[in-house]
């Protein structure tokens, strides 16, 4: 049955926190990028580092997802947003040792690695434990509905992102970060005061046994994968681009055009998954099969752009491909899981989309090397494929 105990106000509580973690993502491509030729490290450098720090996000993320069917959506969740209170912190310290300190590019490259490593493994809480909640109290014909407030929440935190990070740069570039961690620790008190366990967790009694290997979630990870893979990848080579197809080298102008990219495209996601698909009740088999044909369509945009206006529109276009994709993935994927197996089977997925960020920081630059247009011609190819695969998916009606 649905969970009628739980309230509006505990939803907005989870899509609070699912801001909060966007914000901080959203930050780390805003300001970080710009910021490492001033540690010493190369773009390349920049890429492994980060990418080998995701690594623990296959492994912690399924780990607190069971955790979270074994004792409860809250705890979880609250460890989730004190981690990554705690690594944005960390992240911006060992940024500022590597800007102002005369060390080895070998040091601030291990502090970084150990600072996102440890946010990996933490934040990674927050997902698995906010998309079984949702599937707690929500009914099956309102899954993809619910699915949708959260990718909504997780987009508004995107443009929430790249705005603190300007209106708040004249105080120092590291400062957003600073701030976004104390906003984050907050978050997590008030979580913790506040926010209600869902009464139907204390109704399921089975242990969950699903597993990578299991074939009802296999194409939802595929497609998940292939999704996290090129999106990951553009944004690690966007104020690069900027600067190479436009001719802008400063990093302020960089950062500032990537910034009203990424925001027009959070717009689009916070207006379609927050506003439009509350109103309207979109299957996931739809979604799923808009998502693969918006994204292909939006690269090839982006790719032969003549100037950043129609980049800019490229981007927004990707929006509308998000906001087909996330609940059409992570609601079919719900839909065809049982009640007990709704925290691991969030986890699960979240690791899946690791493949986005451990491959995307190397698989961007690698290709852009090639051409600077080439990640965005390969993710359309890709896109082009799984518009195709994803017609094979069947997703149940409960």
């Amino acid at each position: 049955m649905h969970d009628e105990s739980s309230t509006l106000g505990d939803k907005l509580i989870l899509a609070a926190g699912m801001t909060l973690f966007a914000i901080g993502q959203s930050l780390l491509f805003i300001i970080i990028a710009p910021l490492v030729p001033l540690t010493g490290l190369s773009k390349t450098e920049f890429g492994l580092i980060f990418g080998i720090a995701n690594i623990p996000l296959i492994f912690a993320a399924p780990m607190w997802g069971r955790l979270s069917d074994r004792y409860g959506r809250k705890p979880i969740f609250i460890i989730g947003l004190f981690g990554s209170a705690i690594g944005t912190l960390m992240v911006a310290l060992a940024l500022k040792y590597g800007i102002e300190a005369a060390s080895s590019v070998g040091v601030v490259a291990l502090l970084l690695l150990f600072a996102r490593a440890f946010y990996s493994s933490t934040a990674s809480a927050i997902y698995p434990s906010s998309q079984a909640y949702i599937a707690d109290v929500t009914p099956p014909d309102k899954r993809a509905q619910g699915m949708a407030l959260m990718g909504g929440a997780n987009s508004l935190g995107s443009i929430l992102g790249p705005a603190i990070g300007g209106g708040l740069a004249f105080m120092g570039l590291l400062f957003p970060m600073y701030v976004t961690a104390g906003i984050m620790f907050v978050g997590a008190v008030w979580a913790i005061f506040i926010l209600r366990e869902p009464v139907r967790h204390f109704e399921i009694k089975q242990a969950s046994t699903l597993k990578f290997s299991d074939k009802r979630l296999r194409p939802f990870m595929i497609v998940w994968a292939c999704f996290f893979l090129v999106f990951i990848s553009m944004q690690f080579i966007t104020p690069f681009y900027i600067a190479d197809k436009y001719g802008f080298s400063d990093p302020k102008q960089m950062s500032q055009i990537a910034s009203i990219a990424l925001a027009c495209m959070a717009v689009i996601i916070t207006l379609t998954q927050g506003v439009l698909f509350q109103i309207i009740k979109p299957h996931p088999q739809t979604l799923l099969r808009l998502c693969g044909p918006a994204f292909a369509l939006a690269l090839v945009v982006i790719a032969f752009a003549p100037n950043i206006y129609i980049m800019i529109f490229g981007y927004s276009l990707i929006g509308f491909a998000f906001s087909f994709a996330t609940p059409g993935i992570n609601g079919g994927a719900s839909l065809s899981v049982e009640p007990h197996e709704q925290g691991t089977a969030a986890g699960i997925l979240a690791a899946a989309n690791t493949v986005g960020p451990i491959l995307g920081p190397a698989f961007g630059p690698l290709l852009y090397e090639l051409a600077p247009n080439a990640p965005m011609l390969v993710g359309a190819a890709i896109f082009i494929v799984l518009s195709f695969y994803v017609m094979t998916i069947k997703i149940p009606e409960h």
